[in-house]
């Protein structure tokens, strides 16, 4: 105590302490500043030093927590006692349901928050200060989110049709099913994050400017087959899916009873897109693209089950918006079985296989995905 007085008069400040500090220090400081000194007789005593105006308090740590609750509940009690008012905020973008959770943190101990789904408003009562800090967060969290246009086109190609489109490969490598490969970054710089397969997948990309033209001409050359070509709308961190395909039924037998149900399993093309909006006109997607087909017939004490053949992919790749990448690596046969023939001469018995040629052809196809992800622009 009569430390801080003697600091106090010799720069003659003003200087209240509180009852509670008491207590002896020994101290012996050369050259040092007054507020300098000051601050280290309160530190080493333990204290806290606080100024209002041109006047400085002194006291213990246990009056200034008390000192506070004291405020606190001081406060608390005049908001009780303010008058409540009604008030509405209309969103354009964010869900008001989900804004209400967030916003339920900002209110005062009498104040509510409701939901109006049907205008997607969010209905308030509180006093006029904590209506004031709810309107002004409101407006900085309804923004637009950011969304992504993702055009695929599902087709199966024979490898030379491929290599005329321009596909560059990176095989992404996985010995086991669940396993995580490691997939190279392509010479395009199209960075490509660890991919979890169940097959050996190829990623790669191409100039997909003319890709709807060039697909529609090998189609008709009948050089590959256009499975899906689906038109996705994703919003930022949202995920969008599409399944082509058909579910297989199956009985299956529960209870002692034995009685039967029929279940389906699912024999789909099946593809879900998660974007990621990222700086500079870049995207990441992450994808999860199976393909999944009926196989063989197993034979089972209660009848016969069809097994389901499943090829599944699951990687993370970054692209500029608007470039056009390509996923392979699932492969099937096609056979086909042609004849020629002079007319007329063609179909005389015997005589007529000298004027005619049967001809088989076993053709190997890759099942591609072409996606292209191209950024909305927002208003």
């Amino acid at each position: 105590m009569q430390v801080l007085q003697a600091l106090a008069e010799q720069e003659r400040q003003n200087l209240v302490v509180s009852p509670d500090v008491s207590g002896t220090l020994s101290l012996h400081l050369t050259d040092v500043p007054w507020k300098q000194a000051l601050q280290t007789v309160v530190n080493s005593a333990g204290l806290v030093l606080r100024q209002e105006g041109n006047i400085l308090h002194v006291h213990s740590q246990a009056w200034q927590k008390e000192h506070s609750a004291q405020q606190d509940a001081e406060r608390l009690r005049l908001q009780a006692n303010l008058p409540l008012e009604n008030r509405s905020i209309n969103l354009q973008y964010a869900d008001a349901g989900e804004l209400a959770k967030a916003g339920e943190k900002l209110l005062s101990a009498k104040g509510t928050i409701m939901v109006d789904k049907r205008t997607n408003r969010l209905l308030l009562r509180d006093n006029r200060a904590a209506l004031a800090e709810l309107e002004k967060w409101g407006s900085q969290m309804d923004l637009p989110v950011a969304q992504v246009e993702l055009a695929a086109h599902i087709v199966t190609i024979n490898e030379k049709s491929l290599r005329e489109l321009g596909v560059k490969w990176t095989l992404a490598d996985a010995t086991q099913a669940g396993a995580v490969g490691d997939v190279a970054t392509l010479s395009s710089d199209l960075s490509v994050a660890a991919a979890t397969s169940r097959v050996g997948f190829n990623i790669g990309r191409i100039n997909g400017r003319l890709l709807d033209l060039e697909l529609s001409a090998l189609e008709q050359k009948q050089q590959l087959d256009i499975i899906a070509s689906p038109r996705l709308l994703a919003s930022h961190l949202q995920p969008a899916s599409i399944k082509q395909g058909s579910e297989i039924p199956y009985q299956v037998s529960s209870g002692e009873s034995g009685a039967t149900s029929v279940e389906f399993k699912e024999a789909v093309l099946g593809m879900e897109v998660t974007p990621t909006v990222l700086q500079k006109g870049r995207i990441r997607l992450k994808l999860h693209i199976s393909q999944n087909v009926p196989g063989q017939v197993l034979q089972q004490a209660d009848g016969e089950v069809l097994a389901i053949d499943k090829q599944e992919i699951e990687t993370q790749v970054e692209v500029k918006s608007g470039e056009t990448l390509a996923l392979g690596g699932i492969f099937s046969r096609k056979n086909k079985s042609g004849s020629d023939s002079v007319p007329l001469l063609g179909d005389i018995p015997w005589l007529g296989q000298l004027f005619r040629h049967d001809g088989k052809e076993d053709e190997r196809r890759e099942l591609v995905v072409f996606i292209t992800p191209r950024l909305v622009a927002t208003e």
